[in-house]
């Protein structure tokens, strides 16, 4: 399809609602295919208002692995921090961050920022340019091979691209461009197999919408580290805006230039480039110049209270190794009130006074004052004030399956009266958070799980329970989808992620869209792979929300089915994005596109190197993939059975819907240690069918007559091939086939053995008489599912719906 024809059709879904929101939707999918080089969504911004929140991120990298060191990034770091923390911003300062810091660091913007906060940005350390597109350095870089660049520098683009989807306004800041620390690499860093050399130097990029990035040195040109704590540039940034903070960022920036150059003898002249639509500065005095919004994003922050632990055995030792003076319990929720429990357990005094000396790692306190929440770690405050504090508790993403009690530890550290306390914090997730919080989700409170992971009963009771109490929760309302959907409840997912939409939240926009792709899968609308335009639509939506997920599932569509080099490129750039934030499944993804022999981008151990990144995680998808490349030999791996048997079995064993067919062929080929063994092949079939895999259950079918296992009879091959066949594609239709040509004995001792899996207690000997008829009456009055057949055809095919009614499997895993 050419652009155009792209174009408009995208377009045309947008008449489906009214909303701004459709509208900002097709206005981002409009830039998107139209080859613009400002890669972030488009965004509706109230300039007679200010931002109500003021955030920054400062990374300082000096003490390299494989590459010179730089001796002021630390020190340029820290000056900066300070400054900003003077002037009211949140600040979250790293030192020698590695890539997997970074990708902490980018996920931690996509919890934290909205649209209604004001994001900094200020890194010093190593970068350098390839081709078009920046990069900057972790501490743990290493360029081994050419297709290294994803997993061992972070894209300036992308960082732009995900603050700017989130954010208000932006100001990315670098002091980077020293030497080149690769100088003569040449590296993948395309769609295609073009390798580029890493050049000295950024090259110029064009500034999101409401966004400032400024370099300490001009496009190409190096910077210089000077003689003394700091850089010159940082030296005259914070010199300059220290002077006069509530000035006009882009009028300190000139005052920096002019200082640069001099400093320099003319060798460094800063740069930056600009779309600021509304006035930006560093100083708190001229944002209060103007109101704060008093509309709500409503997604639902909810408070929570706090308590004094009282069921401590003994106490805790802190992650600082000192022993805990006191624990309080808190929920886990995005605000707690916990100056009260924390007065009373610390019994302070009046006239205390408290240095906060540390936060949480899960979040910081916060003093209310005025319509300002202030950050108090690094300051003092009086025994009054301890009152008031607030935790404000941030994504965490904490696996909840590594929780074994339910709680997250946490701590503080204070001082109070010159003694240093340790204050132990057992934050504990709401009961929904806990069963059904999902992955990179903007909007929830991080502790996750895999779909794999989910318990859909026991979460969907939690979120039932949830939103009874808080029902105008979006992310309540998006995880009950999560559940429901794990329960083949489509109808029923698709209103409760309708509804966490309308509470403004941003992964469900992701999950509608994969609601709507299901139907059309049902509907034969998906050809080739390709999905339809309403629900790219959603996606795009998702997209200009910030969400790593939609990223990916618009990204990859548009890689393969753009129609123009340049469609393709920009798809690329948005799976990019989001693997950038360890979005595994854009690894997975990747790792295909490029296995694909078919395809005219083939680059095998590209392709290898994503899934072993993938693997590395944990993800149960990369495991069972690079299992196949094992098991295979692809892209000239050497056939390894040991290792591919043991991938699949970490696949299988954590959910992987399709691995336990792998391990079955495996046994069933003699491909493992001991040889053919046709019994553990069908034990492993039968798992790949109990998991919804319609080819494990005609293998297993097929080989039960074929070969004649010992531990299993023909009448088993029936009830496989039936169940088999109630499922969809073409080996639920071979299935079928296996079943028509069976002697009716077989299909009557097939229903039985199905009624037996079911609960009923007969003999499995293929003589379906009138006692087993009115067996079979009996188990289908237990299960409400009406009158029983009588033809052993019909009565087979309707005893394996049941099974999937009664034992339903998860479509969310594939």
């Amino acid at each position: 399809m050419c652009r155009l024809s792209v174009l408009a059709a995208l377009l045309g879904t947008v008449a489906i609602s009214a909303e701004g929101a459709w509208a900002q939707a097709g206005s981002y999918v409009e830039r998107l295919i139209s080859g613009s080089s400002s890669i972030a969504p488009l965004r509706s911004i109230d300039i007679s208002t200010r931002a109500a929140k003021r955030y920054a991120i400062v990374i300082g990298n000096s003490a390299y692995s494989a590459i010179p060191d730089l001796p002021n990034a630390h020190s340029d770091a820290a000056v900066m921090a300070d400054f900003l923390r003077s002037q009211d911003y949140v600040v979250f300062h790293h030192t020698d961050i590695t890539k997997r810091g970074f990708e902490d660091a980018l996920r931690r913007i996509l919890f934290d920022v909205d649209k209604d906060t004001e994001v900094v940005v200020f890194f010093a350390g190593h970068g350098f340019q390839i081709g078009s597109e920046n990069y900057l350095v972790p501490v743990d870089a290493d360029l081994d091979t050419v297709y290294d660049i994803p997993f061992e520098a972070v894209s300036l683009g992308s960082l732009v691209g995900i603050v700017g989807a989130r954010a208000r306004l932006q100001v990315v800041i670098l002091d980077s461009c020293r030497d080149n620390p690769f100088a003569g690499k040449a590296v993948m860093t395309e769609l295609g197999s073009d390798l580029r050399e890493t050049k000295t130097g950024f090259a110029s990029l064009a500034a999101p919408l409401n966004s400032m990035l400024i370099y300490s040195t001009a496009p190409g040109a190096l910077a210089y580290d000077g003689e003394g704590d700091n850089s010159p540039f940082t030296a005259a940034l914070v010199s300059e805006a220290s002077a006069a903070p509530d000035a006009q960022i882009k009028d300190i920036f000139e005052g920096v230039r002019r200082e640069v150059y001099q400093a320099t003898q003319g060798r460094q002249i800063p740069w930056d480039s600009s779309t600021l639509i509304e006035p930006a500065s560093f100083g708190i005095g001229a944002a209060l110049s103007r109101p704060l919004p008093v509309n709500s994003s409503g997604t639902g922050v909810t408070r929570g209270l706090a308590r004094i632990a009282e069921d401590v055995a003994e106490a805790p030792v802190l992650a600082s190794g000192t022993v805990a003076s006191v624990t309080i319990d808190a929920d886990f929720v995005p605000e707690v009130e916990i100056g009260p429990a924390l007065r009373n357990a610390l019994d302070l005094a009046p006239t205390d006074q408290i240095e906060i000396v540390k936060g949480p790692e899960s979040g910081r306190l916060v003093l209310p004052t005025g319509d300002r929440l202030r950050d108090v770690t690094g300051i003092t405050i009086s025994a009054d004030e301890v009152d008031r504090l607030v935790l404000e508790n941030t994504s965490v993403q904490v696996p909840a399956l590594s929780l074994e009690t339910g709680v997250l530890d946490d701590w503080l550290s204070l001082r109070v009266g010159g003694k240093d306390v340790g204050v132990g914090l057992r934050l504990r997730p709401t009961p929904c958070d806990f069963h059904a919080g999902d992955h990179l989700d903007p909007d929830g409170m991080g502790i996750t799980r895999y779909p794999n992971e989910v318990e859909p009963e026991t979460a969907l009771a939690a979120c039932e329970d949830a939103l009874a109490i808080a029902p105008e929760t979006g992310r309540f309302h998006y995880q009950k989808g999560r559940a429901l959907l794990a329960l083949r409840e489509l109808d029923l997912a698709a209103e409760a992620f309708a509804r966490a939409q309308d509470l403004g939240h941003a992964r469900a926009w992701y999950a509608l869209g994969g609601v709507e792709l299901a139907r059309a899968k049902q509907a034969g609308r998906v050809i080739d792979g390709k999905i339809p335009d309403d629900v790219l639509q959603l996606y795009a939506r998702g997209v200009d929300e910030g969400d790593p997920y939609a990223f990916y599932a618009l990204g990859r569509q548009l890689m393969r089915h753009g129609g123009t080099q340049a469609i393709e490129v920009e798809g690329y750039d948005l799976v990019m994005r989001s693997l950038e934030v360890g979005h595994t499944f854009a690894m997975n993804d990747l790792a295909s596109f490029y296995l694909n022999k078919d395809n005219s981008y083939f680059d095998g151990e590209r392709g290898l190197r994503y899934l072993r990144e993938s693997a590395s995680r944990g993800d149960i998808y990369g495991y069972n993939s690079l299992g196949i490349a094992h098991y295979r030999g692809r892209a000239g791996l050497e056939v390894d059975d040991e290792k591919a048997f043991e991938l699949f079995r970490l696949a299988s064993d954590s959910g992987h819907p399709t691995a336990p067919f792998n391990i079955a062929r495996m046994y069933r080929d003699g491909r493992v240690r001991g040889g053919v063994d046709m019994n553990q092949a069908v034990v492993w079939f039968d798992e790949g069918l109990s998991r919804g895999h319609a080819r494990s259950g005609y293998n297993a079918a097929l080989h039960i007559l074929e070969d004649r296992p010992s531990d299993y009879a023909p009448f088993d091959a029936a009830a496989f091939a039936a169940k088999s066949s109630a499922l969809s594609g073409r080996y639920a239709s071979k299935s079928a086939d296996i079943l028509n040509d069976l002697p009716r004995k077989l299909i009557d001792g097939g229903a039985q053995r199905l009624m037996v899996d079911l609960g009923a207690d007969l003999a499995v000997d293929g003589a379906f008489g009138p006692a087993s008829q009115a067996e079979l009456q009996k188990l289908f009055d237990r299960h409400n599912a009406g009158t029983a057949e009588t033809d052993p055809m019909a009565r087979i095919l309707q005893l394996a719906a049941l099974t999937w009614r009664t034992n339903p499997f998860r479509i969310d895993l594939y």
